[in-house]
């Protein structure tokens, strides 16, 4: 950026000046010098003599200059808030930035930031409008690679959003080969590339390729030596070999992450890796050291007042008791998660399909469809549409074995029609 001292030494050496000569009748030769310098501020009155020993007006002398400023103080604000989250009150300034620039700021600068504010207030259909007038400048001749991966980032984050993952992955394939073949280190654009698409192919059921994704990740943390980032990648990995049945790798991914939140200190971080590495050592066999665990970090959670990561806690403590036949402490343990979650939870669906279990466990067949249904539900609603999935299934096979054929075939129906739905939304068409 031009500053005044700057832009006056220039205007003074087109018009062949000295500082002597410029100073004479006005300041002193030091006054000018400090001034060209920016170590002195004129007043009103000396700038108008300035303007007049260089022939100019006083409007041409500062205007623009003071423009500038403005309209870089308002994109440094929009920036901060964008930062911030606080998108709602970043869109107005990026609004009047765009209309007010005069050329001293990056026009595809400014574009991409009120892009990615219309994206953060989920104003879909504008912001896909901005990002593709983006992306035509970015593929044409006065682009820049790191422009195209940047906008091709947004767009799969767009898709994303929109839960439509295989154009969402398409955009994200794309950023990643630009980037191979243009030879660009930027290392955190790079994961971050690489986690938004591991995010896509889980979401999308793609659980293997999501570990195979998230794996390309980690040499680029080990070496930018980042512990925080090596133990959330490894907490990622973790959650993804467990969703995928690799129960052995996921323990090992858990561990990696706990000694990475060891090293620094995290205490909430690790135990959350250590409520996993409880729930794996159930899932493999090991139920009584695992509810062992779990009863303690409960206690710690309490201790810290953090509500719903006790609520989570307890759940998981009450699928290990109603797999052990404990169904009074699986019961008690459901109600005190319902209690302490928020009401709209993946676990609180996790809490009623475990009710619908010790329901079942007791003959209680209408109880155990009562709270199928409402797990399904809420399923549907946090869009966890594999356990959706699943739950479903599991309720037609409780109809089934009552011979309750009819509805059996329903539910397998409703369950078909919104997986169509939800594919077509997605962008999958078969």
């Amino acid at each position: 950026m031009e500053t005044f001292g700057q832009r006056l030494r220039q205007l003074r050496m087109k018009k062949g000046l000295s500082q002597i000569q410029l100073a004479e009748g006005i300041v002193t030769p030091s006054m000018v010098s400090q001034i060209e310098s920016d170590k002195a501020k004129p007043s009103y009155h000396v700038l108008g003599k300035i303007a007049e020993k260089l022939e100019i007006p006083l409007d041409e002398l500062i205007g623009n200059l003071e423009l500038n400023l403005v309209i870089i103080s308002k994109y440094r604000l929009a920036k901060g808030m964008l930062s911030a989250g606080e998108f709602s009150g970043a869109l107005p300034y990026l609004k009047k930035v765009i209309q007010t620039n005069n050329g001293k700021l990056d026009p595809f600068e400014i574009r991409y930031d009120y892009a990615c504010c219309l994206l953060g207030l989920n104003q879909f259909q504008e912001a896909e409008e901005s990002f593709q007038q983006l992306l035509d400048h970015a593929q044409s001749n006065s682009g820049s690679p790191i422009m195209l991966i940047r906008v091709f980032h947004q767009l799969g984050q767009l898709e994303l959003k929109r839960r439509r993952f295989q154009i969402a992955e398409h955009y994200l394939t794309n950023a990643l080969a630009q980037m191979r073949s243009s030879h660009l280190k930027d290392v955190h654009l790079q994961c971050s590339l690489l986690l938004t698409k591991a995010e896509i192919q889980q979401k999308s059921g793609q659980l293997k390729q999501a570990v195979v994704t998230l794996q390309l990740a980690l040499p680029i943390f080990d070496e930018r030596e980042d512990i925080q980032g090596l133990g959330n990648l490894y907490m990622k990995l973790a959650q993804s070999s467990h969703v995928a049945d690799q129960y052995e790798q996921a323990t090992d991914y858990a561990k990696r992450a706990q000694w990475c939140f060891e090293a620094l200190n995290n205490k909430s971080e690790k135990l959350s890796l250590e409520v996993r590495l409880a729930v794996l050592q159930g899932e493999m066999g090991n139920c009584d050291k695992a509810i062992s665990v779990l009863e303690f970090l409960v206690e710690d959670y309490r201790r810290l007042r953090r509500d719903e990561e006790t609520g989570i806690t307890v759940t998981e403590l009450a699928k290990l008791y109603l797999a052990g036949g404990k169904l009074d402490l699986a019961e008690e343990a459901c109600q005190t998660a319902r209690k302490l979650l928020p009401t709209v939870h993946s676990y609180q669906a996790w809490v009623a399909r475990i009710q619908a279990g010790i329901a079942k466990a007791r003959n209680q067949q209408t109880v155990a469809v009562k709270y199928m249904k409402q797990a399904a539900d809420c399923f549907k609603l946090t869009d966890c549409h594999m356990e959706y999935e699943e739950t479903m299934q599991e309720l037609s096979h409780l109809y089934e074995s009552h011979d309750d054929c009819q509805s059996a075939l329903r539910v397998m129906h409703e369950m078909w029609s919104f997986n169509r739905q939800a594919r077509e939304q997605k962008g999958i068409v078969l």
